[in-house]
C-alpha cells in the first residue's frame, strides 16, 4: 500500500511539473515579447512616485478595509482608524507621517509577529497571525519559490510574470546609472526553489541584456521528487528563455570550492578587452576577489552587483583591492526590492530607497534593551505577493536625504539608506544581545589581530549535550597559530563594550562558560552566505 502511495505521489509530481512547464513556457514567451528600455523605465518610476499615496490608499481599501477579517484591520480598528481617517491623513500630511503616527498607536508588526512566532499584543487586544494571513487576494498566479532564510525559516512565495515586469524598470535604471550595458554579464546564484538565479535571468532578458554564464550553487531539497521537479522546471525556464531572449545560459554547478571558475571567466573576458559584471551575494563577491588576489589576477574594470547580505566596508575593501567595484542592492523576500546602489556613494552600502513601490519608516520605540529602531516596511505595488503595513523585517539602518547628483536622484529617489544590518539577538542564560555590530568585529578586527578574513569567523548559538545554550566562536581551521584564550578574551571585551547592559550580559556569559572556540569551517547558507551569527538551536554538540 505504501509503495502504491509513493508511486502515485511521484506520478502526481510529474503531472504537475509537466503542466507547470507548459504554462511557464507560454508565460515566459509573453513576458519576454516586449522589451523595456531605459527611457520607458524612467518614465514608469516617475509615474509611480507621483501616485504612490493614491496607490497605497487603493490597496488599503481593497485589501485591508475589505469585508474579510485580517490582522491589519484589527490593529487599525484598535487604534480607531477608519478608512476615511486614513485617507484624510495621507492626503493632508503625507504617507510616511501617517504611517509613523499609526506605528506610535500600535499599528505595526514585529518580525516575530509577522511570521507567527509570537502573539500580537496591543493593550487589551491579543491575537495570533500566520504568514498566510498576509497574502493578497489579487496575487497573480506564478511559480512557487522559497524566500531566503538567512535569519528565519524560509517562506513560500510566488514568482509571477507581473511581479517581474514591475521589478524590471528598477534594474534598468540601475544599469544605466552605473553604465553596465556593455559589460559581459554572469550570475552566481542558486536555481529553483530559490528565486535568485531564475528571476534575474528573466529580468535581464526582458532588458535585452545578454548573460554569458550562470554559475549555480546547489539548493537542498526535502525529497527526491522535489529535487527532480526543481531541475525539471529550471530546464523548462531555460529552454523557454533561450528561445525568446538574447541568451539564457544553463546553470553550471559551482560550489564555494569551485570559485576559481568565476575568476577564470573574468580573466578570459578581460584579456579580450571586455569588462565583466557578476550578480551575486556580497560574501561571494569578496570570495571571488580574494581568490583573484591570491592568484595575482587583476579584476580591473569588474563590477559585482551584490545583495543578500550586508556589503560591509571590509568586503568592499577586499573587492576593491582586486581592482573591482561593488554595486549594492537591498531587498528581502516579503518586501521585494528596497534600495538601489547609489552611483555617487558616501558609504560602503549606500542605496536609494525604492520609494516608488514602498514606504519605509522606523519604529517609534526602540528594540528591547537596545538603542536600535527597527525599519518598518509598507508595500503598495500592484502585484506583490504579501501585503505589508508597518512590518519589521529584522533590519535597521541609517537614513538620510541628500543630493548625490547621480541619475537615481534625478529620477526622484532622494532618500538614502546605509549601515544596513540585522538586529536579531543572541539569547543565553536569560540575557539578550543584539548582534548587528559584529560585522566590523568579525570581518575586520579579528582578521587583523588573529588572521583570516571575512568569512573566517562566525558566532554560532547552539545547545550543548546537556541543553545549555553556548556561544561558539567558529574559526576556520586554515588559520594557524591561534591563541584561543586571547581570542575569547577579545570577544568578551567586545561584547562588554557600549553600555552597562552589555557589560552585565558579557560578565554573566563569561561566568557561565557560554563562550568557547570551535575550529571548523563556518556555516554557509544554501546561497553561500557566511553571516556573523548562525543560530542552530536544534543542533546537539559536545
Amino acid at each position: 500500500m505504501q509503495s502504491l502511495r509513493a508511486a502515485y505521489s511521484r506520478f502526481d509530481t510529474w503531472v504537475k511539473a509537466v503542466a507547470e512547464r507548459t504554462l511557464l513556457t507560454s508565460r515566459i514567451k509573453s513576458f519576454l515579447r516586449d522589451r523595456i528600455d531605459v527611457r520607458q523605465a524612467e518614465e514608469k518610476i516617475r509615474r509611480d512616485l507621483a501616485r504612490r499615496s493614491e496607490d497605497f490608499l487603493r490597496v488599503a481599501e481593497a485589501e485591508i478595509y475589505a469585508p474579510r477579517d485580517n490582522p491589519y484591520k484589527r490593529l487599525l480598528n484598535n487604534a480607531g482608524c477608519t478608512f476615511s481617517d486614513l485617507a484624510s491623513s495621507v492626503r493632508r500630511h503625507g504617507l510616511e507621517p501617517t504611517l509613523e503616527r499609526l506605528a506610535a498607536e500600535g499599528v505595526y508588526l514585529t518580525a516575530a509577529e509577522f511570521r507567527g512566532k509570537t502573539d500580537i499584543v496591543r493593550g487589551a487586544l491579543r491575537f495570533h497571525a500566520v504568514p498566510a494571513d498576509f497574502l493578497r487576494s489579487d496575487t497573480p498566479a506564478g511559480l512557487a519559490i522559497q524566500t531566503g532564510g538567512s535569519r528565519n525559516a524560509p517562506l513560500r512565495s510566488f514568482l509571477s510574470a507581473e511581479r517581474l515586469a514591475e521589478q524590471t524598470p528598477e534594474l534598468a535604471v540601475l544599469f544605466a546609472a552605473h553604465g553596465l550595458g556593455d559589460y559581459a554579464h554572469a550570475v552566481y546564484d542558486a536555481p529553483l526553489p530559490s528565486s535568485g538565479g531564475i528571476k534575474f535571468l528573466l529580468i535581464y532578458a526582458k532588458m535585452g541584456v545578454r548573460v554569458e554564464r550562470w554559475f549555480a550553487r546547489a539548493m537542498p531539497a526535502n525529497t527526491r521528487a522535489a529535487a527532480w521537479s526543481h531541475r525539471w522546471l529550471t530546464r523548462a525556464i531555460v529552454f523557454a528563455g533561450s528561445r525568446c531572449g538574447p541568451t539564457f545560459p544553463r546553470p553550471e554547478p559551482t560550489e564555494l570550492a569551485d570559485i576559481d571558475r568565476i575568476v577564470d571567466w573574468i580573466d578570459a573576458e578581460n584579456r579580450r578587452g571586455i569588462s565583466c559584471c557578476v550578480k551575486c551575494g556580497a560574501g561571494n563577491a569578496a570570495r571571488v576577489a580574494g581568490a583573484a588576489t591570491a592568484r595575482n589576477v587583476s579584476l580591473a574594470g569588474t563590477r559585482f552587483l551584490v545583495g543578500g547580505e550586508p556589503l560591509t566596508q571590509a568586503k568592499r575593501e577586499i573587492i576593491e583591492r582586486a581592482g573591482a567595484a561593488a554595486i549594492p542592492r537591498y531587498s528581502f523576500g516579503e518586501g521585494g526590492s528596497v534600495g538601489l546602489g547609489c552611483a555617487s556613494p558616501m558609504y560602503a552600502d549606500e542605496v536609494h530607497v525604492s520609494a516608488h513601490r514602498l514606504a519605509l519608516i522606523r519604529r517609534p520605540e526602540r528594540a528591547e534593551n537596545s538603542a536600535i529602531r527597527p525599519l518598518l516596511f509598507t508595500t503598495f505595488a500592484p502585484h506583490e505577493v504579501r501585503l505589508l503595513l508597518n512590518v519589521e523585517n529584522g533590519d535597521y539602518a541609517e537614513s538620510i536625504e541628500r543630493n548625490c547628483g547621480c541619475p537615481l536622484e534625478r529620477l526622484g529617489l532622494t532618500r538614502h539608506l546605509y549601515g544596513i544590518r540585522s538586529f536579531e539577538k543572541l539569547t543565553s542564560e536569560g540575557m539578550n544581545y543584539f548582534y548587528g555590530d559584529l560585522y566590523e568585529l568579525f570581518e575586520k578586527i579579528l582578521p587583523a589581530e588573529f588572521g583570516g578574513g571575512p568569512g573566517s569567523y562566525q558566532l554560532v548559538e547552539e545547545e550543548d549535550g546537556v541543553g545549555q545554550t553556548r556561544l561558539s566562536l567558529v574559526v576556520d581551521p586554515a588559520i594557524g597559530g591561534l591563541d584561543e584564550a586571547r581570542l575569547v578574551a577579545r570577544l568578551q571585551a567586545e561584547f562588554a563594550a557600549g553600555n552597562r547592559w552589555n557589560s552585565t550580559t558579557a560578565r554573566l556569559w563569561a561566568n557561565a562558560g557560554t563562550f568557547r572556540v570551535v575550529r571548523r569551517t563556518p556555516h554557509a547558507t544554501a546561497r553561500g552566505k557566511i553571516l556573523p551569527l548562525h543560530i542552530a538551536r536544534n543542533d546537539r554538540t559536545t
